[in-house]
């Protein structure tokens, strides 16, 4: 089960997502939560000239060449890809943020997509800046990444609610679900959104293993008769 954690930053997708971890791992589910903020700090720390990446405040930092972004979701798929055949895993949640989803998503490759799940978070922009600023801690907690106000402003400014709402089920059709919520409200409401979709992923899942097992099994005995 792969599920895409979508939004802008601070709009609530990291809580989502380990809550959707949290709820697999007491169904005794094997899980794996994958964010490409940690392959994208790697990147910032070994662009020692800062041609790609500058520093910002609060121990941040700000994409100067956008290339970049792209090349972090490569890598992203690839890592995953390797891991799950190291250990093959039930869920793995994958959390990325971009201004542009249509062009985000077909970076991936269509294997990587095929039969995936897609929980759109969209949230306010003056909301997402003054999240952003206000959980910053020093040091930072897990998740608790600082975006600058001019890169929130800029980059992030664009509103993907349409696209993700209508546009991305008609392009993305290998996909096997793709929901879009609004998170302006009490973070009681977006866990509960968070709740409804992957136990239905777990349902449908899980439902359809049992029938796709029952039916190669009652094949195999008809042959056999």
């Amino acid at each position: 089960m792969k599920v895409f954690v979508l939004g802008r930053p601070g709009s609530g997708k990291s809580t989502a997502a380990r809550h959707m971890i949290d709820l697999a791992s007491r169904r005794d589910y094997s899980s794996l939560f994958v964010q490409d903020y940690d392959i994208l700090h790697k990147l910032f720390l070994n662009d020692s000239q800062h041609e790609q990446f500058r520093p910002a405040e609060r121990g941040g930092f700000d994409v100067l060449d956008f290339s970049v972004l792209d090349g972090a979701l490569r890598q992203m798929e690839e890592e995953i890809e390797h891991s799950l055949v190291r250990r093959p895993t039930d869920l793995v949640c994958i959390e990325f943020a971009r201004s542009d989803y249509h062009a985000a998503l077909n970076v991936f490759s269509p294997h990587f997509l095929r039969d995936a799940y897609i929980f759109f978070i969209d949230s306010d922009l003056e909301y997402c800046i003054r999240r952003v600023q206000e959980r910053v801690t020093d040091p930072p907690l897990p998740d608790h990444h600082f975006v600058s106000e001019y890169v929130m402003r800029t980059y992030y400014g664009n509103d993907n609610w349409e696209y993700m709402l209508a546009c991305c089920k008609q392009e993305q059709t290998l996909c096997k679900e793709i929901v879009a919520i609004r998170n302006d409200g009490p973070l009681s409401i977006l866990l509960d959104e968070a709740s409804n979709f992957v136990e239905k992923i777990f349902l449908h899942e899980v439902v359809g293993s049992l029938f796709s097992n029952r039916t190669r099994s009652l094949s195999t005995f008809t042959t056999r008769c």
